[in-house]
């Protein structure tokens, strides 16, 4: 792919232009719970991965149904949980956190509807970039 700029004077204006096949993203709140396949095609992520309800393909689309791992009760009744041993989260004492080995960033989209921003850190292994998901859903991250 082409990642030439223009002079410093006209950098403004660069783009690095979207793969072929690539969709604007679905805007939030509903990016929340869906996104592209075609923006994220990652196959072996739902043969592996959909049995544990991290995600499942649907169609053109990946369904994040916020389970996972982490979270056999769903993620919602997970930061419920939290919410009862850690009273700044209802109240907004708390407004930030970090999340470490995000997968793809349940907790993160569940904690930025509860008003609390969340810096995603995902790791480039095994499950190749899983930065994609939460970005292609409108969750910060790294």
């Amino acid at each position: 792919m082409e990642r030439h700029c223009p002079p410093v004077t006209e950098r403004k204006q660069c783009l690095v232009p979207p793969p072929n096949g690539y969709k604007p993203p679905i805007r939030w709140p509903k990016s929340k719970d869906e996104c592209w396949y075609r923006n994220v095609p990652y196959d072996w992520i739902n043969n592996e991965k959909s049995n544990q309800h991290w995600l499942k393909k649907e169609g053109e689309k990946f369904i994040f149904p916020g389970g996972g791992t982490m979270f056999p009760n769903g993620v919602g009744a997970y930061v419920d949980l939290m919410q009862d041993l850690i009273p700044g989260m209802k109240d907004g004492t708390v407004r930030t956190a970090i999340d470490t080995g995000c997968g793809v960033a349940s907790w993160g989209g569940d904690l930025l509807n509860r008003g609390i921003l969340t810096v995603s850190l995902a790791p480039r292994d095994n499950h190749e970039a899983q930065v994609q998901f939460a970005l292609e859903r409108g969750i910060l991250q790294f």
